[in-house]
């Protein structure tokens, strides 16, 4: 879409410039007509009528190719106020999608709907743990962003814990990963995240020790609810029918992979964000072996920062 608009552009400049060189000879005309063809300078109010109604569009509009470009064309207007809003409507959209999309999947087992409704609940323990360590954190202007992303990626998760097992239900084709994702792996990136979180914590956020304590430890509460969701879904596992128990299975191994992935991007990737940043971070497409042998965001960064040369390749 942004191409395309761009596209639009260039040729309205090409014209434009076209249209003026077979037109100088005209140029006493174009001078007594040119305030007829002036465009009125916008005002405070038009500007805010624009605004408004494209508010309405973003958050009225049921077109997705009217909201995309409404988001645009806001994201260009706006300020960090507005960004926090969109990405906030923009979460709480895909949030009612999942949770449509899980309600639809647990009706048609209503033999298990109480089994995946308790372990729903240890996904809502860990989401709130998630929201608490976040909402501990400085970010400055652009805290509302890093807030509602890092609530964004638990909503990730969850989808990813059964989203293949509607997609088995409805008879389409599935995607798993050949990898086996293991409890050690998970922890090795929480202990090498929680060191870099202290460390960034430390530096940048709290003078006082009980900030830091309090950090700390909801951290230490969160990768706790994180385990009891994951050690739940054993337990939802060996009560399910051998074909359904196959792909619970590959859903947990996919939900995983996932949070490994989040930890040792670090959490850097949300909200606002340097070039370099984004330019070292692990991204969504990488392949298992690229996700394996990341050694996180924070080495990979520092290596990039004593030669700006150098930026990691991902397999």
């Amino acid at each position: 879409m942004i191409k395309q608009c761009l596209a639009i552009i260039l040729a309205m400049l090409v014209t434009a410039s076209f249209y003026g060189c077979a037109n100088d000879r005209k140029q006493g005309e174009e001078v007594q007509d040119i305030s007829l063809r002036q465009k009125p300078k916008e005002t405070w109010d038009d500007f805010q009528r624009r605004k408004d109604s494209l508010w309405t569009v973003f958050n009225e509009s049921t077109d997705e190719a009217e909201v995309d470009k409404a988001r645009v064309m806001l994201f260009d207007m706006g300020c960090n106020a507005d960004w926090g809003m969109i990405v906030s409507t923009d979460y709480e959209r895909h949030k009612a999608c999942v949770e449509k999309e899980y309600l639809q999947f647990i009706s048609a087992h209503p033999e298990q709907e109480a089994l995946f409704r308790e372990e729903k609940e240890r996904w809502e323990n860990y989401h709130e743990a998630v929201s608490a360590v976040a909402e501990l954190e400085d970010h400055g202007s652009s805290g509302a962003l890093y807030i509602t992303g890092v609530l964004e990626q638990s909503v990730d998760l969850w989808l990813a814990s059964f989203h293949n097992l509607w997609l088995f239900d409805q008879n389409q084709d599935m995607s798993f990963s050949e990898t086996i994702f293991t409890t050690r792996m998970i922890d090795d990136a929480y202990k090498a995240y929680f060191k870099q979180a202290d460390g960034w914590a430390r530096s940048y956020c709290f003078e006082e020790k009980d900030g830091l304590k309090e950090h700390h430890d909801a951290l230490v509460h969160e990768r706790k609810r994180w385990n009891e969701w994951m050690a739940f879904r054993k337990t939802v596992s060996k009560s399910l029918p051998k074909d359904m128990r196959k792909i619970y299975d590959g859903c947990t191994n996919l939900t995983m992979r996932t949070k490994l992935h989040q930890l040792k991007n670090q959490n850097e990737g949300l909200g606002l964000m340097s070039d370099d940043v984004s330019n070292c971070l692990l991204p969504d497409s990488c392949s298992d072996k690229a996700l394996l042998e990341y050694p996180g965001l924070n080495v990979v960064l520092e290596k990039h920062c004593a030669d700006l040369n150098w930026y990691p390749e991902f397999d």
